[in-house]
């Protein structure tokens, strides 16, 4: 009986060890999937407000999202509704400025749930500098897509 136990339980405890790994790389490799779709995501945000593109900028919103200060140089929450009918009169300060975003760094990520939390540097240029400042974004996945449901710019970094 003890030969039939002994090789058993070293079998149990190998495959529980295995499940175990295998599942914290599923977790893993599930965020940087996520992390993936995400950068892919700020590209798309990068490239819609470069090229001004309104119905792209609202699509990568949620219906209820809220946006601190950029780009409407707003100080005060405002919710994406109002946001929204403000995008040309924003665009308008944007393409006078000569604003581009350019390159960007996610340089804080964490997952939890259907929620993710981001920080980010962005470089951008406009007509007088070219400099960088470090939003903040949370996602909220979506009928399967993640979309922003907050962004928060802060001080720019020097």
């Amino acid at each position: 009986m003890k030969k039939i136990l002994l090789p058993t339980l070293t079998i149990l405890t190998l495959l529980v060890s295995a499940a175990t790994v295998s599942a914290s790389g599923l977790e893993h490799d599930s965020d940087q999937g996520t992390r993936d779709l995400i950068k892919d995501l700020l590209y798309e945000y990068k490239d819609a407000y470069n090229l001004r593109d309104f119905d792209a900028i609202r699509s990568l919103y949620t219906k209820d999202a809220i946006i601190v200060s950029f780009p409407c140089q707003s100080k005060e929450e405002v919710l994406i509704s109002e946001f929204s009918d403000n995008i040309p009169r924003c665009a308008s300060l944007w393409v006078e400025g000569g604003f581009k975003v350019r390159l960007f760094k996610i340089t804080s990520f964490k997952k939890t749930g259907d929620k993710v939390f981001i920080r980010v540097l962005w470089d951008y240029r406009d007509n007088e500098e070219r400099g960088k400042f470090t939003p903040s974004f949370e996602f909220t996945l979506v009928d399967g897509k993640w979309k922003i449901s907050k962004e928060t710019y802060g001080r720019k970094v020097e």
